[in-house]
C-alpha cells in the first residue's frame, strides 16, 4: 500500500441543554378548528421518548446526552423532570430527585431534542446509563470510563506492557472511533501513534483515500499521500490478520518507510498479511468506519466531501475497584 491520493426553549437544571419545537405543517382555518375540536375529546397520547449517549466516558470531561421526545397524535402531556438529568439513572440510581409539577402540555405533532451534559453526575467508574422505567424504549447503555494520560507522558520511552493500557480516540466529521493498541505485535508502531495522537499531530487531519470492502487511510498531514511525520519506522510484520476493523501502518514500496500514515480495514483482505505492520485495532466506532468508506469517491479513491479526523486523542483505561 503506497502513499497516495487517498436545536418552546427549555431551561434545564445543567447548563447544556436546548431544545427545538417542530409542529405540524400549515393547514387551512377550517381543518385546523375541526382537528382542535376532535382532539380536545380524544384521549392524549403517551409520548415517545428516546436518548442517545456515548458509550465511552472521560472522566472529568463533559458527558453528554441527547433526549428526543415526540408527542402522539392527540399531543401528549409530560412532567417537567423527565426532560431534566433527573430522568437518567446511573447504575439503577437516579441522578436527582424528581419534584411534581403542573405537566407540560405538548401539541399533536411536537418534537424536543434536549442535550444535557451529566458528566458532574458521574464518578470514574464503568456504568450503566438508562432512563425511569417505562420512559424510554431506548436500550440501556454501557459505559467504559477512561482518563486522560498525565501530562509529560513519555510514549517514546515506555514498555510494552504499560502502552496496551491506552487508547486512541480518534473524532470525525462522520463519528467517533475507538482503537485499541497492539504493543505485542508491533510496539514501536504503538508508540509512534500514541505520539502523535497525544501531540495534535493528526488534529484536522483527512483521510485521503478510502475503498469499501478494502480500508481507509489517512494520518497525512500534506493530505495528499505523500507526507510524513517526524520519525521513520522500521518494519514489524506478525502473525495478525488484516481483518475488519484492524489498524495498520501504511508505507511505500520500502518495509521500512512507514511514519504517520496509516489504514483502517473495512474487510479482510489476506495478501496484506505479513506485509504490513499491523498495531491496533477498533473497539467501538465501526459505523463510523463504513460512514466515511463509503462516501463518493474520485477515481483516484479520494473522497469527493472531506472525511476528516477533528481531533485525536490518548485515553487511558480506569483500573476496575480490586483490580
Amino acid at each position: 500500500m503506497m502513499h497516495s491520493t487517498l436545536a418552546v426553549a427549555f431551561a434545564a437544571t445543567t447548563a447544556i441543554a436546548a431544545l427545538s419545537l417542530a409542529c405540524a405543517p400549515t393547514e387551512t382555518a377550517e381543518a385546523a378548528s375541526s382537528k382542535s375540536a376532535a382532539a380536545a375529546t380524544a384521549p392524549l397520547d403517551a409520548a415517545k421518548v428516546s436518548f442517545e449517549a456515548s458509550t465511552n466516558y472521560v472522566a472529568g470531561e463533559p458527558y453528554l446526552v441527547k433526549v428526543e421526545v415526540e408527542a402522539g397524535k392527540n399531543g401528549s402531556q409530560l412532567a417537567p423532570w423527565i426532560l431534566t438529568p433527573s430522568a437518567f439513572l446511573v447504575d439503577g440510581v437516579p441522578i436527582g430527585e424528581r419534584t411534581d409539577s403542573d405537566l407540560i402540555e405538548l401539541p399533536a405533532g411536537a418534537k424536543l431534542t434536549i442535550e444535557y451534559d451529566l458528566g458532574p453526575h458521574l464518578e470514574a467508574k464503568d456504568f450503566a446509563l438508562d432512563m425511569v422505567s417505562g420512559i424510554s424504549k431506548s436500550n440501556p447503555v454501557e459505559v467504559t470510563a477512561f482518563k486522560a494520560p498525565a501530562k509529560g507522558t513519555n510514549f517514546l520511552e515506555m514498555a510494552p506492557d504499560e502502552l496496551s493500557k491506552y487508547l486512541v480516540e480518534l473524532r470525525t466529521n462522520r463519528g467517533s472511533m475507538l482503537l485499541e493498541m497492539w504493543p505485542d505485535k508491533a510496539p514501536n508502531h504503538v508508540r509512534n501513534y500514541l505520539d502523535l495522537a497525544n501531540s495534535g499531530f493528526y488534529n484536522g487531519v483527512i483521510f485521503h483515500r478510502i475503498i469499501p470492502g478494502f480500508m481507509i487511510q489517512g494520518g497525512d498531514p500534506t493530505g495528499t499521500g505523500g507526507g510524513n511525520g517526524p520519525r521513520v519506522l522500521n518494519a514489524e510484520f506478525s502473525d495478525a490478520k488484516h481483518v475488519r476493523g484492524v489498524l495498520s501502518a501504511a508505507r511505500t514500496n520500502d518495509p521500512n518507510s512507514a511514519s504517520c500514515q496509516f489504514f483502517i480495514m473495512h474487510q479482510a483482505y489476506p495478501s496484506l498479511d505479513g506485509q504490513y505492520s499491523a498495531f491496533g485495532k477498533l473497539v467501538t466506532g465501526y459505523d463510523t468506519l463504513d460512514l466515511i468508506v463509503n462516501t463518493p469517491r474520485d477515481r483516484g479513491d479520494r473522497p469527493l466531501q472531506e472525511q476528516r479526523i477533528l481531533s485525536a486523542r490518548v485515553l487511558q483505561r480506569i483500573p476496575k475497584k480490586g483490580n
